[in-house]
C-alpha cells in the first residue's frame, strides 16, 4: 500500500478555494465535451507506471471506452508519490478536482469526505451485487459524525502469520489461534534450535504494527479511539498489559536476537531457510514468499487473539486505498463516473489484475475458479475467509501524524531495553504534549 499522509495536511488552506474554482474547470470539460461529443471523465490514481498491474489499468481503461463509446476517459496517474501529491493538492486549489481519484481515507481524508468527496451510500444500496463482493474494508471512508461512505475499495493490504507447515509438524503443534500459546510454542521451537517468530524492527515500523495487532485482538477499534481522544491513557493497565505481553515475547526469545538491529530481508531469509517457524508480514510479501524454495510448505493464519477476547478472534490488521468520486457532478457526468468506478472496481476487473501480474490479494470476495494461483496466495485467500472487519495501524486514527514516530520509536526502545512502564510513561507524555 502506497499510503501517505502529505496531501492531507494542508487541507483546510485549500478546500475553501475549492468551489470557487469549479466553474472554470467545467466550462473547460463542457468544451471538450460539446467538440467530441463525448462525456469526460478525468482519474487519477498512482497506476502510472510500467509495473504488470499499471498496464493492466491502461488495458482496462482503453477495454471501457469500446465498451461505451459515448465516454471519453482521461487518465491522469502518476506513479510517483511526490508527482501525485502534488497534483491533486493543485487540482484541489484550482477547483480542478478530478471526477475521480484515488485516497487512502482515514481520519486524514475526513475533511475532503465533508467538502469534495460524493457520498456513494445511495450507489452501493442501489446495486447489492457488485457492493456484497467487497471484503469489510468501507470503515476506511466512514465517519461517526459523518453519515455516508465516501470511498469504494480499489486496492486492499493486510498483515498475517505465514507459517511452515513441515516445522510445526516436527514438533507435534498447531499454529496459535490465541496470544496465550506462543510462550510454549517458542519453548518448543527453542530446543529445535529455531525461532518462532522471527522479526526485526530495525525500520520500526514493526514494532508499530506488533502492538497495533495485539491492541486489536484484545480490544477491537473501542480502545484506539480512546486512545485518541484522551478518554484513554497508554499507561492505563489495561495498555500496559499490551506493552508487558511483546516486552515478554522479545525477553523469551520469540523474535529471536538483536531486534533493533535485523531487517526485514534478514527476516525474510531466516523463515525461508527454516531457521525460524513463522513470519509476521503483510500481503505484499506474498509474491516473494511463492517464489521461494518452501512455498509448498508455507500456511498462512490470522493473527493469534485472546482467549477472553472471542469477538475480536477475526479482527485483521489491514486496510485499503480507493476511488472517490467528486460530489459536484451531475447528470450524464456523474452517470459515466459512477459507471467507471464500477467498472474499476468488479470482480471480473480484480480477477483481470490477477491474470495480467500474475498474482495477489484484492478487495473482493472472488472465486479463483480457473485461475493460475500460487499455493501462498491460495493459503493467504483462505486465511481471510475468517475476516470480519479490518482495522488499520492504531496511530492511523490519530490526527497527529508525529506522533507515529514516537509510538514506533518507544517501542524499538523497549525492545532495546526500556521496561513497558517507561515505554508506556514516554508515549503518554508525548501524547499530552501535543495537544
Amino acid at each position: 500500500m502506497r499510503k501517505t499522509f502529505t496531501i492531507f495536511t494542508a487541507v483546510a488552506l485549500l478546500l475553501s478555494i475549492v468551489l470557487a474554482g469549479c466553474s472554470s474547470s467545467d466550462k473547460t470539460s463542457s468544451k471538450e465535451e460539446k467538440n467530441s461529443g463525448k462525456t469526460t471523465i478525468r482519474i487519477l490514481s498512482r497506476m502510472g507506471g510500467d509495473d504488470p498491474e499499471s498496464k493492466a489499468f491502461n488495458e482496462l481503461l482503453a477495454k471501457f471506452m469500446k465498451e461505451n463509446p459515448d465516454i471519453k476517459v482521461i487518465d491522469e496517474s502518476l506513479n510517483d508519490e511526490s508527482a501525485f501529491n502534488n497534483k491533486f493538492k493543485t487540482s484541489v486549489a484550482t477547483g480542478n478536482v478530478p471526477e475521480i481519484w484515488v485516497n487512502y481515507g482515514g481520519q486524514a481524508f475526513k475533511e475532503y469526505a465533508k467538502n469534495i468527496a460524493m457520498d456513494l451510500t445511495p450507489v452501493l444500496e442501489k446495486d447489492k451485487q457488485w457492493s456484497d463482493a467487497f471484503l469489510p474494508l468501507f470503515d476506511t471512508w466512514k465517519y461517526d459524525d459523518l453519515p455516508g461512505i465516501y470511498g469504494v475499495p480499489s486496492e486492499f493490504y493486510s498483515i498475517a502469520l505465514f507459517y511452515n507447515k513441515e516445522l510445526f509438524e516436527k514438533i507435534g503443534a498447531e499454529p496459535p489461534k490465541y496470544i496465550e500459546e506462543i510462550p510454549e510454542l517458542q519453548k518448543k521451537f527453542s530446543k529445535e534450535g529455531i525461532t518462532l517468530i522471527r522479526m526485526g524492527d530495525k525500520e520500526n515500523f514493526r514494532g508499530g504494527h506488533l502492538i497495533s495487532n495485539i491492541t486489536m485482538k484484545k480490544f477491537g477499534l473501542q480502545k484506539t479511539e480512546d486512545l485518541v481522544s484522551g478518554k484513554a491513557k497508554y499507561t492505563d493497565k489495561d495498555m500496559l498489559e499490551i506493552f508487558k505481553v511483546m516486552k515478554q515475547w522479545a525477553d523469551l526469545g520469540v523474535f529471536g536476537d538483536n531486534i533493533v538491529t535485523t531487517d526485514d530481508n534478514e527476516v525474510t531469509s531466516a523463515f525461508t531457510s527454516g531457521k525460524s517457524a513463522m513470519l509476521f508480514n503483510g500481503s505484499w510479501g506474498i509474491s516473494s514468499l511463492a517464489e521461494s524454495d518452501i512455498a509448498d510448505k508455507i500456511g498462512v493464519i490470522p493473527f493469534p487473539g485472546f482467549k477472553d477476547a472471542p469477538d475480536h478472534l477475526n479482527t485483521w490488521h489491514g486496510g485499503a486505498g480507493g476511488y472517490s468520486v467528486f460530489k459536484e457532478l451531475k447528470g450524464k457526468k456523474k452517470d459515466a463516473a459512477i459507471k467507471l468506478l464500477k467498472y474499476l472496481t468488479s470482480v471480473d476487473t480484480f480477477k483481470y489484475y490477477f491474470e495480467k501480474s500474475g498474482g495477489g490479494v484484492y478487495p473482493v470476495k472472488m472465486d479463483m475458479g480457473s485461475l493460475k494461483v500460487d499455493p501462498v496466495t491460495q493459503e493467504y485467500t483462505k486465511a481471510l475467509e475468517s475476516s470480519k472487519e479490518f482495522l488499520m495501524e492504531i496511530t492511523a486514527y490519530d490526527p497527529r501524524p508525529q506522533f507515529q514516530d514516537k509510538l514506533r520509536n518507544e517501542i524499538q526502545g523497549m525492545f532495546a531495553g526500556n521496561s513497558p512502564e517507561k515505554t508506556a510513561e514516554n508515549i503518554q507524555k508525548f501524547s499530552n504534549n501535543l495537544k
